[in-house]
């Protein structure tokens, strides 16, 4: 052996070099492969294992043993020695083979304890695997638990927001509520107030129509006495018959003019009847007229009954005569005669009477139709007038009525935007509720200067909110000025609600 390395020494040092780089290379590579799999402290990343494979080892040693033989046969030869030394070289050639196939044993021996190795490495890299999928599934698990911690808590977190929400919406719906409350008690208060004064309006205009009304139905009811009055004397002035029949006439004048104050009456109460008034009056004064005639076609039927009568009494008392005249034929002549002038003097008499009679009672039943067209033509004259002064009442009164409501609702927003202007200067004393109110008088310069503030009286918080109030409102100085100088109130009063 010493003699073989005294001899090839060159050889010898590769082979053992090539050896030890083999065996350096493989412990370093794998050392190198599981320091990099496995890291202290740090995560378990996926890794490559080295597969030493058993021929690919057989066939780097066979290729060692070919770089040593190429080696060998290089290296010069020696002389050969004597037939005695020939022996020894062989022997020492057998030994050299020997230790070359024992370190091939050593060789195989080695790379079956680097596949052991190799095998052990995978087993525990194989275990290590394992741990390290574990170690994935727990931080899998964490990763989970932390996630459902996650949605727990923002699941909380959602429902601790929609609870203040819901909260916020209720204080919201309460403050709303609220000033829906107030706003509907301040219009409740102004229609009651519009009401208050319509109605006192409209009762001074009924006192004033009724007193008109008072006023016309004296003047008609003097008239009418006046009328009467003349109509009496004229009554006076008749004859009996004639007296009776204005008496009669005047009576049912007096019943008609009792239905003609009836129905102005009505007319009052219901202007929309006028035409069927007129339409009524039209008739009656027809009826009127129908009865008239009718009673003067009676009276003329009974003035000639009683012409008849007469004249046959006459014809009887003739005849009586004629057979008195028969038995006193002389002394009772000159009597006949006489009577005969009598009579026809008494029926010229009787007759003129008549026609006067006649004469008089057309002229007064022209005066009366005269007198009933004069009284028709001022009733309607009346009834016009009243029309249109209503009709020109009305549109006043619904003008007024719309600057009225115009001028307040100005005044509502005049004074609205005062309280906005207040509300961002006011600055609530401690315990002071919302809600409460306070009437403000402020008296004021025409535009919007405020003189002076008096807080009338609050529904709370004493003469701390008074001050504070007082305090807000001078600080608002000057108001903003009105949309109109009929809106201006030298003493303006409006209300104070503390938000």
């Amino acid at each position: 052996m010493l003699e073989l390395i005294r001899r090839h020494p060159f050889g010898l040092v590769l082979s053992l070099l090539g050896h030890a780089a083999i065996a350096a290379f493989l412990f370093f590579g794998l050392k190198q492969e599981y320091t990099d799999i496995v890291e202290p402290g740090g995560e378990a990343e996926p890794v490559q294992a080295v597969l030493v494979n058993t021929p690919e080892v057989a066939q780097e040693i066979e290729s060692l043993r070919e770089q040593v033989s190429d080696t060998l046969a290089s290296l010069p030869v020696e002389p050969e020695q004597q037939p005695d030394e020939q022996p020894d070289e062989q022997q020492e050639q057998q030994r050299l083979q020997e230790e070359l196939e024992a370190e091939e044993l050593r060789r195989r021996e080695q790379a079956e304890e680097q596949a052991a190795l190799a095998q052990k490495l995978r087993d525990e890299e194989q275990q290590r695997l394992e741990e390290a999928e574990k170690l994935r599934l727990e931080q899998e698990q964490e990763r989970e638990r932390l996630e459902e911690e996650k949605r727990v808590a923002e699941e909380q977190e959602r429902q601790r927001l929609e609870e203040e929400k819901q909260v916020a919406e209720e204080q919201e719906r309460e403050r709303l509520e609220e000033e829906k409350r107030v706003a509907e008690e301040q219009e409740r208060e102004r229609l009651e107030e519009e009401k208050r004064v319509a109605e006192e309006r409209e009762r001074e205009r009924l006192e004033e129509e009724k007193r008109v009304a008072q006023e016309q139905e004296r003047e008609r009811l003097e008239e009418e006495k006046r009328v009467a009055e003349e109509r009496e004397r004229e009554r006076l002035e008749e004859e009996k018959r004639v007296a009776e029949e204005q008496e009669r006439e005047r009576l049912e004048e007096e019943k008609r003019v009792a239905e003609e104050q009836e129905r102005q009456r009505l007319e009052e109460e219901k202007l929309e009847e006028e035409k069927r008034i007129a339409e009524e009056l039209e008739q009656k004064r027809l009826e009127e007229e129908r009865r008239l005639a009718e009673e003067k076609r009676l009276e003329e039927e009974r003035i000639a009954e009683e012409k008849r009568v007469a004249e046959e009494e006459q014809k009887r008392l003739e005849e009586e005569k004629r057979l008195a005249e028969e038995q006193e034929q002389k002394r009772l002549e000159a009597e006949r005669l006489a009577e005969e002038e009598r009579k026809r003097l008494e029926e010229e008499k009787r007759l003129a009477e008549e026609a006067e009679q006649k004469r008089l009672a057309e002229e007064a039943e022209q005066k009366r139709q005269q007198q009933i067209a004069e009284e028709k033509r001022k009733e309607a004259a009346r009834v016009a007038a009243e029309a249109a002064a209503k009709k020109q009442a009305a549109e006043t009164e619904a003008k007024r009525t719309r600057l009225l409501r115009k001028k307040n609702q100005l005044t509502q927003q005049y004074k609205e935007s005062i309280r906005r202007s207040v509300s961002r200067k006011f600055r609530p004393p401690a315990g002071v509720r919302s809600g409460t109110k306070c009437e403000v008088k402020a008296t004021m310069v025409w535009p919007n200067e405020i003189v002076d503030v008096q807080v009338v009286g609050c529904t709370g918080g004493g003469a701390p909110l008074a001050r504070a109030v007082e305090k807000a409102v001078l600080s608002t100085r000057p108001f903003p000025k009105p949309p109109h100088k009929a809106i201006f109130d030298r003493n303006l009063v409006f209300a104070f609600t503390v938000p």
